[in-house]
């Protein structure tokens, strides 16, 4: 056993520099792997791939301080970065930006590093063999999110010119000398990645590991995000086949913050550490950032109890954010950070039909969803438009404070993002849908000495 994870801690160290040397600075590293042949069981290139999960970036706070999740309270002054953060100071997002960069990639060159090895994996039975299957699709599938997410950060959004520079597109793990490829290009390749994992046929009973259900909802949130609305469709309805209209109650909602291992997430990251701590100032005087007034959810809707946390701050109750705030409030362990869940199938399906122009497939389906929860369905009659913004601000509702507002944000275009003033009383600030901070800027190791183009509106020497 003591020998077993030496190896294992050896090969993600190992495994870290090459991230380092590769990705950022295109030095030849001195040794790749302190046992190069250490990856030749199951068990072993489990490890690794444990390693990669572990080593995968949680910055969801910072997404959601970068979107519309928060507004300032009268402690955020308190935190001046996270602050900063939300003023979309530049100097605060060119901080965030290389370590997103590093850990994304160093992510990637662990998920390579396994996947040149499963060759050398030899199996006895056939759950052996099944589990070196559901691996390698693992590890492609973990790559391909870290690309997504890349994507997403560093390039400017699909539609505004497909053919933009992207992200740099690893081949294997060792030293490349790469630029940027399109944007079109990277969609090409996350597909290719996914639709490679996806022809291996495996479930997981652990919601630690990503499963057939995971790839198929990054296939829908990928085609959504580069405009295939049908290849939302139909990735997605692979999603909602497996879903469960019990984990819409109060008590399969609440399940997802207080439960361990739950079935009705899809794929949640494992932790060992206390998440979402950050936004706390104290536990006796409240948080940095409390939820947008303008998301308040209804007494009737049934993720009210736990996605919100009610809390007296200067005479007043101010709704806080509740899911892992509220679990660490309350002294409650929280194991998992979930990332893909049933609910937000409903939301990329039915925007993708309102994009098609099928308002009324597109209502039948969110207004399951929001019977389900306790909130007011759609109306029939009511317009393409009118009904995709009932989606889009639900959709906010639904996900705050995961991170994910800011990315639908840039990617709709839809409207001018105001930065509010404390306890959302006034408007401080503006973004406009064309600002330049948006996409992220390359990070100063890659266009100082790879020579890879800077986005534009950031500093290049």
């Amino acid at each position: 056993m003591k020998q077993s994870i030496l190896i294992f801690k050896s090969i993600a160290v190992g495994l870290c520099l090459i991230s380092l040397c590769a990705c950022s600075l295109n030095i030849p590293p001195q040794d790749q792997f302190s046992d190069p042949d250490a990856i030749t069981n199951v068990s072993n290139a489990r490890s690794l791939l444990a390693s990669a999960y572990s080593s995968f970036p949680h910055q969801e706070y910072e997404f959601s301080l970068l979107g519309n999740d928060f507004v300032p309270t009268s402690l955020s002054i308190k935190d001046v970065d996270a602050l900063n953060l939300y003023n979309w100071n530049d100097k605060e997002i060119r901080k965030l930006a290389p370590s997103l960069w590093q850990n994304y990639y160093n992510v990637i060159a662990q998920c390579d590093g396994l996947l040149e090895r499963m060759n050398d994996v030899k199996t006895e039975t056939t759950n052996e063999e099944n589990e070196k299957l559901a691996i390698a699709s693992e590890a492609k599938t973990l790559k391909a999110l870290c690309y997504l997410l890349l994507l997403r950060l560093f390039a400017p959004a699909y539609d505004v010119n497909p053919d933009a520079p992207g992200i740099i597109l690893k081949s294997q793990l060792g030293i490349e000398d790469k630029q940027r490829s399109s944007i079109r290009e990277c969609v090409v390749k996350i597909k290719e990645l996914l639709t490679d994992a996806a022809q291996v046929n495996h479930t997981s009973s652990r919601n630690g590991w990503l499963s057939q259900e995971a790839v198929q909802y990054l296939l829908a949130d990928l085609a959504l995000y580069s405009g295939d609305y049908q290849g939302a469709i139909d990735s997605g309805d692979k999603v909602l086949a497996k879903s469960n209209d019990t984990y819409f109650t109060a008590e399969g909602v609440n399940s997802l913050w207080a439960v361990n291992s739950y079935p009705g997430r899809i794929f949640a990251f494992n932790i060992i550490s206390t998440y979402y701590a950050g936004i706390q100032y104290s536990a006796q005087e409240g948080d940095y950032f409390m939820v947008n007034p303008q998301l308040s959810l209804g007494s009737s809707d049934v993720r009210k109890a736990s996605f919100t946390y009610p809390f007296m701050m200067n005479g007043s109750v101010r709704e806080l954010l509740g899911k892992y705030n509220r679990c660490n409030k309350l002294n409650q362990t929280t194991a998992y950070i979930n990332t893909m869940r049933y609910a937000g199938a409903y939301y990329i399906v039915s925007e993708a039909y309102c994009r098609k122009g099928d308002t009324e497939a597109a209502r039948t389906l969110i207004n399951h969803y929001w019977h389900c929860i306790g909130v007011a369905e759609a109306p029939s009659g009511l317009s393409n438009q009118a009904l995709l913004d009932l989606i889009l601000v639900d959709k906010q509702r639904e996900f705050i404070g995961e991170g994910i507002n800011f990315f639908d944000l840039k990617r709709t275009h839809s409207a001018v993002l105001k930065r509010q003033s404390q306890w959302g009383n006034g408007v401080a600030g503006s973004v406009s849908p064309d600002d330049y901070r948006w996409t992220f800027p390359i990070p100063v190791s890659e266009y100082r000495f790879n020579k890879v183009e800077q986005n534009t509106g950031w500093p290049s020497n």
